[in-house]
């Protein structure tokens, strides 16, 4: 048997392998140019063939124009010339919502082609699931690419990342290539190395748990972060490896511990309420009888003495009750710098017992600030105090004032031994002090009377250079 189109070279085909292309699931066909210069089918055969009556029985005589065109797909003409000039050509084309791929190969006899073979295979159910998994794909970018946590993949036996999220380099303040360079060990401050090494560790040795602990993260620009890190195992081409997720939680640490103070003030306020008032009834006695023994004669300046120090006491302990609940206290205009000279008036004597010279310096044209007088001194009187008491081999206590963004700072400055930069947070807590005899309610007594001033206490310090102390008042 033979397939034959009139003007058309002729290349016979056995009736078996007819038959066996008649059979295939694809379209299995041939075209050559006639006398005219026209593209003509010489064959056509195969499952789609038949489905879509494009068997070479119906294309018999048929120019390959007229065959595109009934099929809606002439854009693909040029191909076809383009085939027949010499070249495999593969193209993809749809008929309604099938889709499909051909191949053009050129049959070429003594440096000529004589005709082209093409075969056209459905690839409908293949382009559905690529365009699922593209889907899939997007989808995953979508959802690490743009998440607001940080995620990294790091093989197991090696020390890199093999791939960062545009959150984690945004977190530690490098670019995606930066970060890739890098070893987890880099990001994270010293003291914490080992807990990270340790788990590093456990998945060497086939750990395969879920892990989850917290490390503090040091940024590029010095900055430390806390990070809270769940970390996966998996496997990354054919190698193992982990998933990590990072958030930064900072703010969260800093708002539960905000929390535990509170809670630990109001604890601090109650038990102050109840001591103050156990205190101020035998002292109320004990200043009774003074008085009277004062009738009694006796030294004047004895009597006068021990009343001066029951008042004192009485002082301290309405002081004491500003842990308890807020004081009706009168705001009023007070200029700075006498508010401070007379401070300073009183801790010299003090500060002659510890060898230290108090040194000020005060910046022109400062503002007046609306304050309660004998709060703002206590808070002053304390700070100078501790300044002081923290050089008990002699030094300098600085005191300057200066404006600062519509702010009066004040600030003190001592060269004493300085706090070590883990204990600064904890300033102002109650029962949290530096002193071996301290309780640490003065300084938590000063940060609450500057906060209900509408200012800030802010603390500065070095090891063995010194501490700064700096109060941040409004001004009108």
């Amino acid at each position: 048997m033979q397939a034959r189109v009139a003007g058309v070279s002729e290349i016979p085909f056995t009736d078996e392998l007819l038959r066996t292309v008649e059979n295939v699931h694809n379209q299995i066909f041939k075209y050559s140019r006639n006398h005219e210069g026209q593209f003509m089918v010489t064959l056509s055969e195969g499952k789609i063939a038949q489905e879509f009556g494009l068997t070479t029985q119906h294309l018999q005589g048929k120019r390959i124009e007229e065959i595109l065109l009934t099929c809606k797909v002439t854009d693909i003409l040029p191909l076809f010339e383009k085939a027949y000039n010499g070249h495999v050509v593969e193209y993809e084309s749809s008929i309604g919502a099938r889709t499909f791929t051909t191949t053009l190969s050129p049959v070429i006899v003594g440096g000529t082609v004589r005709e082209v073979v093409g075969s056209t295979t459905e690839i409908t159910e293949r382009k559905w699931i690529e365009q699922q998994l593209l889907e899939t794909q997007e989808l995953y970018r979508s959802l690490v690419e743009d998440t607001l946590i940080g995620v990294y993949i790091a093989y197991v036996e090696q020390p890199g990342f093999v791939y960062v999220n545009p959150s984690l380099a945004d977190m530690f303040g490098y670019t995606q290539e930066e970060m890739v360079r890098m070893t987890a060990v880099e990001l994270v401050v010293p003291e914490d190395r080992t807990m990270v090494r340790r788990n590093q560790k456990r998945r060497l040795e086939g750990d395969s748990s879920n892990l989850r602990y917290q490390f503090r993260g040091m940024c590029r620009n010095g900055n430390i972060i806390e990070v809270e890190v769940l970390q996966k195992t998996s496997s990354y081409k054919g190698q193992p490896a982990v998933i990590g997720f990072l958030q930064d939680v900072t703010e969260r640490k800093q708002a539960e511990e905000m929390i535990r103070k509170t809670e630990l003030l109001s604890v601090v306020g109650q038990m102050a309420a109840g001591v103050a008032h156990e205190i101020r009834n035998p002292l109320t006695s004990l200043k009774g009888f003074v008085q009277l023994l004062k009738t009694q004669g006796g030294k004047p300046e004895y009597f006068s003495i021990m009343l001066s120090e029951l008042n004192r006491i009485e002082f301290i302990i309405s002081e004491f009750l500003v842990l308890a609940k807020p004081q009706v206290v009168v705001h009023r205009q007070c200029e700075i710098k006498p508010l401070l000279e007379h401070i300073i008036t009183l801790g010299k004597t003090h500060a002659i017992m510890h060898n230290v010279q108090i040194v000020t310096y005060y910046a022109p044209d400062l503002p007046a600030i609306n304050c309660e007088e004998n709060q703002v001194k206590q808070v002053f009187l304390n700070l100078l105090k501790n300044a002081i008491e923290s050089m008990p081999g002699g030094g300098t206590v600085t005191v300057s004032v200066g404006r600062e963004e519509g702010m009066l700072m004040i600030s003190f400055t001592d060269e004493g031994c300085g706090i070590p930069e883990d204990r600064i947070a904890k300033l102002g807590e109650p029962f949290y002090t530096t002193k071996a005899s301290g309780t640490g309610l003065g300084l938590m007594v000063s940060f609450k009377i500057i906060s209900h001033h509408g200012g800030t206490i802010t603390v500065k310090s070095k090891l063995d250079e010194g501490t700064t102390f700096e109060v941040r008042l409004p001004v009108e």
